[in-house]
Formats: C-alpha cells, structure tokens, sequence
C-alpha cells in the first residue's frame, strides 16, 4: 500500500498530499485511528480523506486501514525490515553492511510487488520472436542494459546496446516491424533514452521501458513498461538499491525468455561453457564438460506456469523419436481432429509422450449439440496485436472462427458461426484487429469487423474453393488462394465497414490450391500447395517458382519454414486415414532434404504451423 501511494503522489492535489504525508509518517498510527483522526494529523477534511482512499482504488477508509495493518503485520516478523535514515559517518562497517542489503532486498521485495507480470509475459514473448532487440540506457542504466544484452545473447537473440549516443541512434534507424526497442531509466526522463524509443516506435518496432515511476514520460512513449521500486532509500546508497531492483526485473524478463526457447538456450549455454572451458583451472575445466553450463535452465525453471502442469521437461539429449533439428526450439501447432482440439507440441520431445504437449484448447461446445460449430479443426496460427498482446486464430470447418489469447486460454476474445454448409478453411489477424477468413466449400473470402464490438456484417469476395489467407506486411496487402487462383486483396474502408477489393490474380501452376504461407527467412516469397505439387511464389516478380524435388509432394496439407532453424515441415495425408486428408505425422526437412519425422499416436492432423508469429 505504501508502494502504490508512493508511485501516486506526484498526480495529487495538495489536500491529498498532506494525507499521503502524515500516512507515510505513520503507517501504524493510521492503521489504528478513526478517519476523523487521519483527517485532523494531516490537517485536511474528511472528504478529503475518503477521496484519496477512492484516487488510490480503494472502496473507503477501513479498506485502507484493513490493508496498511496487514501490510506492517508483515512487517513485523521480517527482520530486515527497510531503513530509512542516511548512514552516519559513525556508523560501523557491519551496520553500514546490514543497511545497503536490508534496502537491496526491500527494494526488490517492492518491485516484485509492484511488477506487472502480465506486461513481463507480454514483453518476453515480444523478445523470444524478435528479429532484433535493442536496448536504449545511459549512464547508470548502461551498465543495466550490457548486462541484459548479454543475457539475451547468450539464448540466441539478436540484441545491440551501446552508451554511446551516436552509436545507439544510428542502431534505432535499422529498426522496423517485428523488432524489439526497450528503454531503461530510472527515473524515466532520460531524454536520449526517450528520443531513441520515439525513433523505435515510428519505425514499427513494439517498444518497452523499464523505470522507477509509473508517472514518467518514458510510460507514455513505450508500449508497456515495466515499474521498479518507486520510493527512494537512504540518499547515499539509493543507487545501489535501484539498481539491484532494475537487475531483477532484466533477470525475470531473461528467464521468461529462456523458458519459452528452453531447449534452444540450454544447447547455447552447454556450448558456452564448452567454449569457456579451456579458460578454466583444471578442476572447472572437468566440470565445464560434464555439468551443464552457468545459468542452465534446470527442468523445473524452463517450465512455463501459463502453460499445462504437463509441458515437458527439458533434456540435453533427444528422447527416442525427437527432433534432430538444428536449433529446432520453436514449437509446432496441429489442428488435431480425432479429438478436436489445438495442441502446441514441443519439436524436442518424443511426441508419443504426453510431455510433449506444451498448451492446448478447444471450445466448451455440447458434444451432442447436432449444431455444434466446432468438431473439425481446420487452421491454427500464432498472432499478436499492435498492444502486444498474443492471440490463436483457429477456424473449424463445421463453422467457427474464434481469436482466443494465449496462453491464458478459455472462452474466446472473439468468435463467429460462419456456418457448416461454408466448410471455414483458414483465419488471418489484419492490423487494426479485424479479421479475414477463407471458407472452401462457400467459396467466399471475408473481413469481419472483430475490432469493433458492436459491428455486425462482413465484406466478401467469390473465391471458389478459397482454402487460406495471409496478411503480408511488406506489401500492405491479403493474400487468398483459391481452386485455382492465389489472389492479392486490397483491405480499405473504416473499421467497421471494411472493404475488400482484388488488386491482382496469379493463375495456379496445377488445379486444388490448398495452403498459403510466407517462407520465413525469404522475403517475397509464399509457399503454395495445391493437389498436384507444392510451389513458391514471387511476389516481386509476379510469378512461381518450383520448389526442390523433396518438398514437391501432391496433396500436402499444409507447408511452412521455421525462421530460426530453417528447418521446413510438411502435413500431407496418410493412404489409409478414414477421412482421406488427416495423418498422425508431421515431417520436417532441412537443407531441402527430409531429416525426420515427429508421430502424434491416434491423431488426425489436418495443418500443422510452427508456432511463432513471424513463421507462418
């Protein structure tokens, strides 16, 4: 409480200031008087008394006292309870000791309080699918900023930070959409700090702060921020108290990181301490070879808690049956028919297990209800909106098309009923947050104004056989593939009337065109899939190009390119599957070679995506 009142105070009124005052001077008091005793030390009314009790979210004056007496309950029974006076000169080098840590360790107690753990997911999963991150602080939070980069780096995330001015503005030139530009300042007014954010934010990049004051100018500039302790220590050793706080929130921000790219930073941090190894006395030199490197993720830590009590541990070594991907971190999703639910799978564990399932969903539906909307899942892919927050995107072929956040999960943010008769194929999230949809058997493309709550209607183009779509944003365009056309859509009109109109058509090499997705890591290019062949597209030049000989199967499902490992899988169905377009079997290729296949025992696979927003 005394937290929440200190980051307040600089948007009081006068009158309300004097009662933060005489609260801050006596917590213990407060919490065992009488509001007209409150009122009469701060010598304000009582009006003025319960209005501030409202300002800082509370219902009244017992509310207050309620919270300030368990707080110092407490309180109490810690010992290394904050101090609050300066360091006299006379003071001992053991108590001078005792006072820096009590304050180090109050001042992350406070911002472990304050944090806001919903904006540090956010913020880690904005950093896990960067292309690059850049971290802007000067001065004192330079020394902040190398050590974060250096973190990062070593997890395999392109990240720069420099002191230098000159150099950091030209390194914020180079930013654009889908990069990361976080600012770091304690007191959140660092104009060069706040200038370079600026540069970031016009350039496209999702933008973060790290400050002390939920009131400073960095808070407005950034996307989300993320607040340290807002109250000052004793004067003379403020700033190690500060800085011990701004090193724990890069730390919780590092971990999260680490633990959505678990495999991938363990195998970099075992290859570290390899690499280091020889650097060594002779004893850590033994042990640099045989234990896992400094800073491992242990199975426990490299558990994400927003997903299942069953995501699996993390192990050096392959199970039987796991990926041999280079770099293979990134999950997959399936759309999983046989049980009608999306599963996020983990490419480095035996998919046989059920350690290997990392997250799932499917709607609360009647089973018996002959007009349930979902029973066949058809598409499934990771977004993310301009706030940063994640969403999946799932269609259903008996009707629904659903955003549902991730990885909270439950009922969806948004949802329509297309219709069975519509055979809904794929789903797409447009920037401003309205929705485009692809149904084969209606033979339609549609927007849906999602990011309006009270719009109804659609904007529609005839596409016979329309089976997916994709927002391209480096042409600013959406891109359908249809029976026998891959057309490019103009999205115009106000948010809640959406136009859509065709901008181009390609004819399809081979009739039956099915899926439609970017090849990561080659601008301009799209995969595309039809009954008869899988093909790339140039998007520059207008035409298609084939692709290698091990990818060119007919009839596959679904295609896609992992931005991190290159890796490319592949869904095509099994001869003898009952339905005649499902397999339990995902198969990934490297250097345009087939290097292995991950099983799913009893399920019917329709797609698979990999489950990163800047690979599919």
């Amino acid at each position: 409480m005394l937290e929440r009142i200190a980051a307040a105070r600089p948007t009081f009124s006068a009158g309300l200031i004097r009662v933060a005052d005489a609260i801050s001077r006596s917590p213990e008091l407060t919490a065992n008087i009488g509001i007209v005793e409150l009122a009469q030390a701060a010598g304000t009314s009582v009006g003025t008394v319960t209005r501030f009790c409202r300002v800082i979210g509370l219902d009244g004056y017992t509310a207050l006292r309620l919270a300030l007496a368990t707080e110092l309950g407490q309180a109490a029974a810690d010992l290394d309870a904050d101090p609050t006076g300066e360091i006299e000169p006379s003071a001992s080098a053991r108590d001078t000791v005792k006072l820096i840590a009590a304050s180090s360790v109050n001042a992350i107690r406070r911002t472990a309080t304050l944090l806001d753990t919903e904006a540090l997911n956010r913020l880690a999963v904005a950093v896990d699918e960067a292309r690059q991150v850049q971290i802007f602080a000067f001065g004192g939070s330079a020394q902040i900023a190398r050590y974060l980069a250096d973190q990062l780096v070593g997890i395999g995330v392109v990240t720069l930070t420099s002191p230098d001015v000159t150099t950091a503005a030209a390194h914020a030139v180079t930013l654009g959409p889908g990069d990361v530009a976080i600012a770091i300042s304690h007191s959140g007014t660092a104009q060069h700090a706040l200038d370079l954010l600026s540069v970031a934010r016009e350039r496209g990049a999702f933008t973060a702060g790290i400050t002390s004051s939920m009131h400073a100018p960095l808070v407005t500039e950034a996307d989300l921020t993320l607040v340290t302790t807002a109250r000052s220590t004793t004067a003379r050793y403020r700033g190690t108290a500060g800085r011990h706080a701004q090193l724990f929130v890069t730390d919780a921000l590092y971990v999260r990181v680490s633990q959505r790219r678990a495999g991938q930073a363990n195998r970099l941090l075992t290859l570290a301490g390899q690499a280091t190894a020889p650097y060594q006395t002779r004893g850590e030199h033994r042990a640099a070879r045989t234990d896992p490197a400094p800073g491992a993720l242990t199975p426990a830590v490299a558990t994400d808690a927003a997903q299942r009590a069953s995501t699996p541990a993390v192990v050096n070594d392959p199970a039987p049956g796991a990926s041999m991907l280079p770099g293979a971190s990134t999950p997959v999703v399936v759309t999983e028919q046989a049980s009608g639910g999306i599963l996020v799978l983990d490419t480095d564990q035996d998919w046989a297990t059920e350690s290997a399932v990392r997250w799932s969903w499917r709607p609360e539906v009647e089973a018996d209800d002959p007009d349930r909307p979902w029973r066949c899942p058809t598409d499934a892919r990771l977004r993310r909106d301009a706030s940063g927050q994640q969403y999946l995107l799932v269609a259903d072929s008996y009707g629904l098309l659903a955003m549902v956040r991730y990885p909270e999960g439950g009922a969806a943010a948004w949802s329509v009923h297309a219709g069975a008769a519509a055979n809904p194929h794929g789903i797409e999230l447009l920037p401003g947050g309205n929705i485009a949809a692809a149904a084969s058997t209606g033979g339609w493309v549609r927007i849906y104004p999602a990011s309006q709550p009270d719009a109804t209607g659609y904007a529609e183009d005839r596409l016979p056989g329309a089976h997916e779509v994709l927002w391209r944003a480096d042409d600013g365009g959406l891109w359908a593939i249809g029976d026998t056309l891959l057309v490019r859509y103009e999205v115009g009109g106000p948010a809640a009337a959406p136009t859509l109109r065709r901008a181009a058509s390609h004819d399809l090499p081979t009739a039956g065109g099915h899926d439609l997705q970017p090849d990561a890591g080659e601008p301009g290019l799209l995969w595309v899939t039809t009954r008869h062949g899988v093909y790339r597209f140039d998007t520059v030049a207008g035409e298609f190009v084939a692709g290698a000989p091990a990818w060119d199967r007919p009839d596959v499902k679904s295609v896609g390119t992992d931005r991190r490992s290159g890796a490319v899988l592949q869904t095509t169905p099994q001869p003898d599957e009952e339905c005649g377009w499902g397999t339990d079997r995902v198969d990934f290729f490297v250097g345009e070679e087939p290097r292995v296949s991950k099983t799913l025992p009893g399920a019917r696979i329709y797609r698979a995506r990999w489950f990163a927003t800047d690979s599919n």
